[in-house]
């Protein structure tokens, strides 16, 4: 099950390829806009204001830094604050384009996922009922018309997810340094047993940390395609995606092993890139095309992992939970319209 939901995955990324330069278009504004909200309203302010860059990178020694960037902020204090307030913009732009970005990819998976689903069943009534066996593809439209609508759900649940992640690694913390005390309040009694604890306690938090960051991990990966499908609030989405977690394990399983790939492929990619660095004269011209070449290449990969997620959860969550009753009654239904209409066309065919 497995392989063959991480082929469809392959096959709907395919059919959909433009959305790899979607994100490659994605990755270019967000380093573009940078130098426009950041680099260019700062280079003006200091040409304006007449600041000397040499008196700010005039730091002698480390015990004057601290005194230093006192002085200079009372100097140019509204250039500070310039500055900030840019950097907080171009990061509140750079979040919500990825933001937007990946709500548009999610839209699109979800719309490819039940249609190729429909043409891999290749029953008559399913593809009657389904409008047709073509997988429905990238359009402009339907990117942006699912970019907004998913645009705020897609950033509570990512909070929430990301709230729930740092309280799980605070906790961790808590855990560590206490079991930390533990350890050195044994070795003033017993030095061998002091040892012995410090190995089972950093194997123990290191296999309980790998095991809550993955489920944590699966928690925001079907998060996205239950929110993606259903279209629920954060919260709402929380809580049944732990419990549909709960009630398929295999779930995980399926997800660890595509973090395997895609870091397999990652190792793959610097292993590559790394040798053509080190060539004397062109080595650096030669790594700004591989650059490229290898965000593709990992946007590929990435885009994978997602289109395998979502059909995973469609295959085993979604799909099963509609109600098939209705759909067999429609089936019947339009067997007996069939049925009941094929005198009138014999009847008809006899007319003429």
């Amino acid at each position: 099950m497995f392989i063959s939901t991480i082929k469809n995955g392959i096959n709907i990324v395919h059919k959909n390829y433009q959305l790899i330069f979607v994100h490659l278009i994605s990755m270019i504004l967000s380093c573009l806009s940078f130098f426009v909200i950041v680099g260019i309203p700062v280079a003006v302010l200091f040409i304006m204001l007449g600041i000397d860059l040499t008196e700010i990178m005039r730091l002698k020694d480390i015990a004057e830094i601290p005194q230093d960037i006192a002085g200079l902020l009372g100097k140019y204090f509204g250039a500070a604050l310039i500055i900030i307030l840019s950097l907080i913009l171009y990061i509140i732009f750079v979040i919500a384009l990825w933001i937007f970005t990946f709500s548009g990819t999610m839209g699109i998976l979800t719309a490819a996922i039940p249609s190729a689903h429909t043409a891999e069943s290749g029953s008559p009534e399913s593809l009657r009922l389904s409008g047709g066996p073509a997988v429905r593809r990238f359009t402009l439209n339907l990117f942006f018309r699912e970019g907004k609508r998913l645009f705020l759900p897609l950033f509570f649940f990512s909070v929430v997810a990301g709230s729930v992640f740092v309280i799980i690694m605070f906790l961790m913390g808590i855990i560590r340094g206490a079991t930390g005390a533990v350890v050195e309040t044994v070795k003033f009694y017993d030095a061998t047993l002091a040892v012995f604890l410090s190995i089972f306690f950093t194997l123990t938090t290191l296999s309980a940390g790998i095991f809550l960051i993955l489920v944590t991990l699966s928690v925001t990966a079907y998060g996205f395609a239950y929110l993606s499908f259903n279209r629920s609030g954060p919260f709402h989405t929380l809580r049944e995606t732990v419990r549909y977690l709960h009630k398929t394990p295999s779930s995980i399983s399926f997800y660890a092993l595509l973090i395997a790939g895609y870091l397999m492929v990652g190792f793959i990619v610097v292993l590559v890139g790394s040798p053509l660095a080190l060539i004397p004269a062109v080595g650096f011209f030669l790594s700004l095309p591989y650059q490229l070449l290898s965000y593709i290449i990992q946007g590929y990969a990435n885009l994978i992992m997602l289109a395998s997620v979502f059909q995973f959860y469609y295959n085993t969550g979604y799909f099963s939970s509609l109600p098939l009753s209705t759909g067999d009654s429609d089936i019947s239904l339009s067997r007996e319209q069939g049925q009941f209409h094929a005198p009138d066309v014999a009847a008809g065919s006899q007319q003429v």
